[in-house]
C-alpha cells in the first residue's frame, strides 16, 4: 500500500484520522483524506486537520457548495477558498467557520420550519 485515503466520518473523526496519518507516516505511507459528502464543515475540517498533518500528506477530496446557499449558511470561509491549487488556513478559533441558523432557517422544507427551535 502506498497511499491511504481515510474519511473522517469512517474512522472517528479528525483525531483518529491524524493518528492515522502519523502512523502511515513512519511506515512510510502517504495519506490524501477522502470526504465528499461532509459538506462545508467537513471541508473546514480537512483544512484544519491538513496543516496539522506529517509531510506525508499529499491532498483532500474538495467538497463543493452545492447548492450555492451552503456558503450563505456557513460564515468564515475564505472566497476564493481554492487559489492557485493551495488553500490558505484561515485564521479563526475551532473550524474556522460558524453556522448561520438564521440563514439556514430560510432554506428549510415547510415541514421542517421549527427544526431549530
Amino acid at each position: 500500500m502506498n497511499i491511504v485515503g481515510p474519511d473522517p466520518e469512517d474512522v472517528g473523526g479528525i483525531a483518529e484520522m491524524k493518528w492515522i496519518a502519523e502512523y502511515a507516516d513512519i511506515h512510510g505511507i502517504q495519506i490524501a483524506p477522502h470526504g465528499i459528502f461532509d459538506g462545508l464543515f467537513g471541508l473546514a475540517a480537512h483544512v484544519q486537520v491538513a496543516a496539522a498533518l506529517p509531510q506525508n500528506y499529499i491532498a483532500f477530496e474538495y467538497p463543493l457548495g452545492q447548492p450555492d446557499w451552503w456558503y450563505d449558511i456557513v460564515e468564515g470561509l475564505p472566497s476564493p477558498i481554492v487559489e492557485h491549487g493551495f488553500i490558505n488556513v484561515w485564521d479563526r478559533p475551532g473550524l474556522g467557520v460558524t453556522f448561520n441558523v438564521q440563514a439556514a432557517k430560510s432554506h428549510l422544507a415547510d415541514e421542517d420550519r421549527h427544526f431549530f427551535d
